[in-house]
């Protein structure tokens, strides 16, 4: 099913009374731009817009693609929040059938309009403000913990979804977007989106859903606060206005991102540093949370310790040899053997319920391998970079259907420039009449054969005061005056139009032209503007696809096939470049700052990738 584009929702809501369902909304005005349009906000899966009734301020977000469940679960949703009745989210009403465009309705979701600045231009208007970022640092923190103890988390926690409300000293954070938002009642099911990619852990999926998916866009904003605080340059060199100083870029590939060591140069931040560098390399369920890294137990390890207790342990005892292969691969090859080997003796004595039993052990066993393929961190790590791709398409496609619209609204404007034109001249034409009427009052209609003193007095009454006035429904409305009266009152107007019928412009004058082909200008510009800063978005966002497709190659190619031959001990699978082993970060030292000389790239594992990114049993 196609959902209609931001431009469909726009040209239906240029008459609201007809566009919403919702008895409110209809009475409700739309912020506009200056071509008139209702003004939008994109999203990569909705159009929001602002509507503003007399007494409330409304966010309305027009769906672009289908989501399953989709009223399930913002009924879920909706529910735990008033249960829970923290004060970073806002109730909202889902409506299934709440907007038409073109005969069809559509869903909408009606939301109060959160007042605050969203969190990166908060960020870079206080950068050089530490005490401000301290505030905002500490809030950020409070939020999560609130969240986390509630069962709640957003799923996408990014700067536009981030509003900081209130002035210093009294910071409020408001969360809006609650597209991907996680509560108990939707436990079991998969996130209908993956987040913002500067935000996000670099293998989060849509299989990922659960009350851990803020921790590490959590701990990600946390550290960029603290290192703004620190270091305020850093927002000049790596703000993009879709990040908070962190790129995608950055979680892919820790070690060879140049923000990454700038702020390791930074001692007061080496800890939460080093637990976001790990954290990269962790599964998404398995970040801890901010509390948990700031208390000093770090970012869980394979083994379930903290990370300086593993680092301790790891120093007291003399070097290993490489490990070994989880006990979950190293069981499968015996296990399908007798599988197999039972279902065959089964087989042979024609023992069908036996058989049966080994053969549904055999498809369990393939399923468990299947999973355990999916959860490969290269596997992992391909398919988001799939996704990517796929949601870098379809924005760029909605982007050129956006620029495709304005370029016909600006044919359709250029070609209306004649009947623009024309329609301005009626305009002064009616504004110069109107003049002349308006200095002609009714009770000069006495003069004026057949106008009694009685009929100028019932004019009065009935708010006629000028000959301008005197148009045929509103003397049609004047009661105690015949029909005849009413004619010659008509006839008494129309002789004093007729008055001025020559003196009226056939033409625009020379300043009129040129004011309205400075207006044709403005107008053509700022559709002209419009087009250029969409296609500067599809530009970046080709760059964006193309560092994505070169991630993509560079992962090692690793099929189901190839990882059963290799649980099956028939090969080994590639020990080629995945995701390197995490950096074991060294704890801060107590003493004065010393220079920090620039860190040396790691050699790559000589183990091969599974064996040191060992998968839970």
């Amino acid at each position: 099913m196609r959902y209609p584009t931001p431009g469909d929702y726009q040209d239906a809501l240029q008459v609201p009374q007809v566009a919403f369902t919702d008895p409110t909304l209809q009475q409700a005005e739309l912020e506009t731009t200056a071509l008139g349009l209702p003004r939008v906000i994109t999203g990569a899966f909705a159009a929001v817009f602002q509507a503003r009734t007399r007494t409330r301020c409304w966010a309305v977000k027009c769906f672009l693609t289908e989501v399953r469940d989709q009223a399930a679960r913002y009924e879920a949703i909706a529910r735990h929040l008033r249960e829970a009745a923290l004060p970073y989210t806002v109730a909202f009403d889902y409506q299934p059938a709440g907007i038409r465009v073109d005969g069809q309705t559509w869903p909408l979701l009606k939301m109060a309009w959160v007042e605050g600045t969203p969190l990166n231009a908060f960020v870079a208007a206080h950068r050089a403000t530490p005490e401000v970022l301290d505030e905002l640092a500490a809030r950020w923190r409070r939020m999560l913990a609130d969240l986390d103890a509630a069962g709640i988390a957003h799923g996408d926690l990014q700067h536009g979804n981030v509003l900081v409300a209130g002035e210093p000293g009294d910071l409020q954070l408001r969360l809006v977007d609650y597209d991907t938002m996680y509560v108990p009642a939707l436990a079991g099911r998969k996130s209908p989106e993956v987040g913002h990619r500067n935000f996000q852990h670099p293998d989060r999926d849509e299989g990922d859903f659960g009350p851990y998916l803020d921790r590490f866009a959590g701990l990600a904003v946390y550290v960029a606060l603290r290192a703004c605080r620190q270091d305020p340059a850093l927002w000049a060199r790596y703000d993009t206005g879709e990040n908070l100083l962190f790129r995608a870029a950055d979680f892919f590939d820790p070690d060879a991102s140049p923000l990454m060591q700038d702020l390791a140069r930074l001692d007061a931040l080496a800890p939460l540093v080093a637990a976001l560098r790990q954290a990269c390399y962790l599964e998404p369920e398995r970040v801890p949370t901010l509390e948990a890294v700031l208390e000093g137990n770090g970012p869980a390890t394979p083994g379930g310790l903290p990370l300086r207790r593993l680092q301790r342990r790891r120093a007291a005892r003399p070097p290993r040899r490489p490990a070994r292969r989880p006990l979950a691969d190293r069981l499968f090859a015996p296990a399908l053997v007798v599988l197999a080997a039972a279902a065959l003796a089964f087989g042979a004595l024609g023992w069908t319920l036996p058989l049966l039993a080994a053969l549904g052990l055999g498809g369990v066993l393939m399923g468990l391998s299947v999973h355990r393929y999916r959860r490969l961190p290269v596997v992992r790590r391909r398919h988001r970079l799939r996704r990517e791709v796929h949601y870098i398409d379809r924005t760029i496609d909605r982007l050129r259907q956006e620029i495709e619209r304005l370029q016909h609204e600006r044919t359709s404007f250029v070609h209306r420039t004649d009947t623009l034109r024309a329609e301005r001249l009626a305009e002064l034409r009616d504004e110069r009449l109107a003049h002349h009427l308006k200095h002609h009052f009714v009770g000069t209609a006495s003069s004026f054969d057949g106008i009694t003193h009685k009929v100028v007095v019932r004019l009065k009454a009935a708010g006629i005061r000028t000959a301008y006035q005197a148009t045929p429904e509103r003397l049609a409305a004047v009661k105690g005056i015949s029909d005849e009266s009413r004619a010659r009152v008509g006839l008494w107007r129309a002789a004093l139009a007729a008055e001025v019928q020559d003196d009226l412009p056939e033409a625009l004058s020379p300043a009129e032209e040129r004011r309205f082909q400075r207006r044709i200008h403005q107008h053509l510009s700022a559709l002209d503007e419009e087009i250029e800063r969409l296609r500067e978005k599809i530009r970046v966002q080709d760059v964006e696809r193309r560092q994505v497709l070169e991630r993509a190659s560079a992962l090692p190619a690793v099929t189901y096939p190839g990882y059963l031959g290799y649980l099956l001990r028939l090969r080994a699978l590639p020990a080629l470049h995945p995701p390197r082993t995490a950096p074991t970060p060294s704890p801060p030292q107590p003493t004065e700052p010393q220079p920090t000389p620039s860190p040396t790239p790691e050699p790559p594992p000589t183990r091969p990738w599974w064996e040191t990114h060992p998968q839970p049993e």
